[in-house]
């Protein structure tokens, strides 16, 4: 693989990541303002955000298996 073709698989990762941060970001908002907040829902979101946070922190260009995953469209699939 180029580096060219590396830096933009990990371009594309770290999008979609920041992408589905701030999606349920977004789900963990909404749930918390509804008029009755299914604390095991907010929970499991929470928990969905962490180990999205925990991948962004650790991701890197040269881990180019899980850049090649988070980067297919399978991937942001999986994770909605």
């Amino acid at each position: 693989m180029t580096d060219s073709l590396k830096w933009l698989h990990y371009d594309v990762a770290r999008s979609r990541l920041l992408m589905r941060i701030g999606e349920v970001n977004h789900l963990i908002d909404q749930e918390q303002a509804a008029s009755e907040p299914d604390a095991a829902k907010i929970v499991a979101l929470e928990n969905e955000l962490d180990a999205l946070v925990d991948q962004s922190d650790m991701l890197s260009a040269d881990d180019i298996e899980l850049t090649n995953k988070i980067a297919s469209s399978d991937w942001s699939m999986k994770n909605k």
